[in-house]
C-alpha cells in the first residue's frame, strides 16, 4: 500500500512548519508507522535538526531526506519512497510562487496549514487557501486543515483568528500548539519533545500526539 502524503505548508515563514513536520513524524513513528520526513525547504532546517544529536545521544528515530533541490519535479522523487513507508510528511517551502508546494499538494492526502495568532499569518493563509483549492480540482482526495501554532490562548487575537480561519472554509484542528521553549531545546539536541522528560516537554508531547491523532482520523 502506497504511503499517505501529508504536506505541511504555509505561504510565509516563521509559522513553525518545520517544527510541526518533525514532531508529527515522531508521533506517527511512535504509533509504529513507517515514517519518512521530507525536507523540501531550501533552508534545510530538518536536515540540520536531524544531524544535531551529539555522539551517543538518541537522535531523530526515523529518516529525513533532503529534496529541496528537486523543485517542480519533487513529486517524482517522493514517488520513489511511497512503497517503503506508511506516511510521508513533507515540509514545504514558504513561498507559493515556487512550484514545490503546488506539486506536493497534487499528491497529498492532507494539507496541514500552521498559522500563529498574527494578522500576517492570516493574510498569507488566504492566498494559500486558493492554492489548495486549485490542487483539489485535480486531487479530489486532498483535505486541508488549519493548525493554530505558537498560540497564547489568553490573547484576544487568537480567539478572533480562530473565527476568521473558520470562515475561510477549511476546518480548524481542535488541538492547538502553544508556544513552548522545549521545542527550541529539542531542535538543539537533535531530538523531539517526545524523547524529552521535563514537564514542558511532556505537555508538548501530549499536544503533538493529539494533533497526530486528529490527522490520522482524516486519512482513508
Amino acid at each position: 500500500m502506497a504511503a499517505e502524503i501529508i504536506a505541511i505548508t504555509q505561504q510565509k515563514g516563521g509559522v513553525g512548519k518545520s517544527t510541526i513536520a518533525m514532531h508529527l513524524g515522531a508521533a506517527f513513528h511512535e504509533k509504529k508507522k513507517r515514517v519518512l520526513v521530507v525536507d523540501a525547504d531550501g533552508q534545510n532546517t530538518l536536515v540540520h535538526w536531524s544531524s544535531a544529536a551529539s555522539d551517543g545521544a538518541s537522535g531523530i528515530p526515523f529518516p529525513v531526506v533532503n529534496l529541496s533541490e528537486a523543485g517542480g519535479q519533487i513529486h517524482r522523487e517522493i514517488k520513489k519512497f511511497v512503497n517503503d513507508y506508511d506516511i510521508i510528511v513533507v515540509d514545504c517551502p514558504p513561498s507559493i510562487t515556487e512550484k514545490v508546494s503546488g506539486v506536493v499538494l497534487l499528491a497529498a492526502s492532507v494539507a496541514v496549514i500552521p498559522t500563529s495568532s498574527s494578522p500576517a499569518d492570516y493574510w498569507s493563509s488566504v492566498g494559500l487557501v486558493k492554492l489548495v483549492q486549485q490542487a483539489q480540482v485535480m486531487n479530489e482526495d486532498l483535505r486541508a486543515v488549519f493548525l493554530l501554532n505558537k498560540t497564547e490562548e489568553k490573547r484576544m487575537l487568537t480567539r478572533e483568528l480562530k473565527v476568521a480561519l473558520e470562515e475561510l472554509g477549511f476546518p480548524l484542528l481542535k488541538t492547538q500548539i502553544p508556544t513552548r521553549e522545549c521545542y527550541k531545546q529539542a531542535m538543539a539536541l537533535g531530538q523531539t519533545v517526545l524523547q524529552m522528560t521535563d514537564r514542558g516537554s511532556r505537555l508538548a508531547a501530549t499536544e503533538i500526539r493529539a494533533v497526530a491523532d486528529e490527522i490520522l482520523g482524516m486519512l482513508p
